[in-house]
């Protein structure tokens, strides 16, 4: 293999082992969304049945049927929009979705009077991400068609944190709009049993206010740094590798890569690295990236190729690099935080973008 991006089991259960000592796993819904966030679906969500995970969470209709056909005795619930032409077949494998808006409710009473079906729904409300979901203002109305709906049992209600990473002051007034939205839409009506708000952050950072369950995603994958989740230490559960291909010691000054942004020095030694922003390694990681090899990090110079890039090699590597060695873009030495720092973006996009012509090697050590 020319690259492949290496999944550590052990370190995601040790993940689930720090969660579990702020909340139960019956508490825990795993977010397995984007194919577990670049980590793959199936194999991530095998792992964490076996590791007791009853509950999972994924954005659409496909990923959720998907989950289903495999394990049919976990509760899935979809947080991204569910299309119409979906929601009957979604209710008949007895998976959950959202409901977000009053035209919702009256499509789901006009089929469920066609068909003779009650769906069991979760109500999603807006505490202030300004994404989807009821309004504030709308939280009187939707108790009272509520208590008279014939085809929907609404089960629970959950809302989502927009910055429980930095804004403390937000996030609680999220808290009580969500608090007292839920006290209007649920009063006298039995059946919303279960409320749910906390994210990753959130789950570390606002434990007072957990309520039935929380969605972990990121912390579950360990795209964290420890000096944000202090004191829970999560392990990286993806790690990046990629082989070298070729070594050069310069004989003058020479530019490397597109657009002659780098001026090589005689003298110096460079490596080509069988890997490429087509694999998911970020063109912005061009002349400012690094990779870790034997001990080092090794400078990223020029611009990332599409299935390739070129490395510095420092003085003491001269003459010790060989072709097939490996190198580390992100794992146990390089944070994918760090990556996502230097690419101005959040470690959930690079992780997620490492795409699937880069072969997932599942491990447990």
């Amino acid at each position: 293999m020319r690259c492949w991006a290496e999944i550590n089991i052990n370190n995601l259960y040790s993940n689930i082992d720090e969660i579990q000592k702020i909340v139960p796993k019956e508490k825990i819904i795993a977010v397995i969304k984007a194919d577990a966030y670049g980590h793959g679906m199936l194999k991530i969500c095998d792992a964490l049945i076996k590791k007791g995970i009853k509950n999972f969470a994924v954005a659409t209709s496909d990923e959720a049927l998907k989950i289903k056909e495999l394990h049919n005795d976990i509760m899935v619930l979809i947080l991204g929009p569910v299309e119409n032409e979906y929601m009957d077949l979604i209710a008949d494998k007895k998976i959950y979705f959202m409901v977000t808006d009053f035209e919702e409710i009256e499509f789901l009473e006009k089929t469920g009077t066609e068909n003779s079906k009650t769906v069991d729904v979760f109500i999603k409300i807006d505490t202030g991400m300004g994404r989807v979901g009821f309004q504030e203002n709308e939280a009187g109305q939707l108790n009272k068609i509520l208590k008279n709906v014939k085809h929907i049992n609404p089960i629970g209600i959950f809302s989502h944190f927009s910055s429980s990473d930095s804004d403390k002051e937000y996030t609680k007034l999220q808290e009580r709009k969500f608090k007292a939205m839920c006290e209007k839409i649920s009063s006298g009506i039995p059946s919303i049993r279960y409320r749910h708000l906390h994210n990753s952050f959130g789950t570390l950072k606002f434990q007072e206010s957990i309520e039935d369950f929380v969605r972990a995603g990121i912390i579950i994958y360990g795209g964290v740094t420890d000096r944000e989740t202090a004191p829970y230490k999560f392990k990286p559960v993806m790690s990046l590798f990629a082989k070298i291909s070729y070594i050069k010691t310069l004989k003058e000054d020479s530019f490397i890569s597109y657009g002659n942004t780098y001026l090589g020095k005689a003298g110096k030694t460079y490596a080509t690295v069988s890997i490429g922003y087509a694999d998911g390694v970020r063109r912005d990681l061009s002349n400012k990236g690094y990779v870790f090899y034997k001990g080092h990090k090794c400078e990223i110079v020029g611009r990332v190729c599409m299935d390739q890039l070129m490395i510095l090699l420092p003085e003491e590597l001269e003459g010790v690099a060989q072709k097939g060695d490996v190198v580390e873009f992100f794992g146990e030495n390089i944070g994918v935080a760090e990556v996502a720092e230097l690419c101005g973006t959040i470690s959930y996009e690079i992780l997620c973008g490492i795409s699937q012509r880069v072969p997932r090697i599942y491990v447990e050590k």
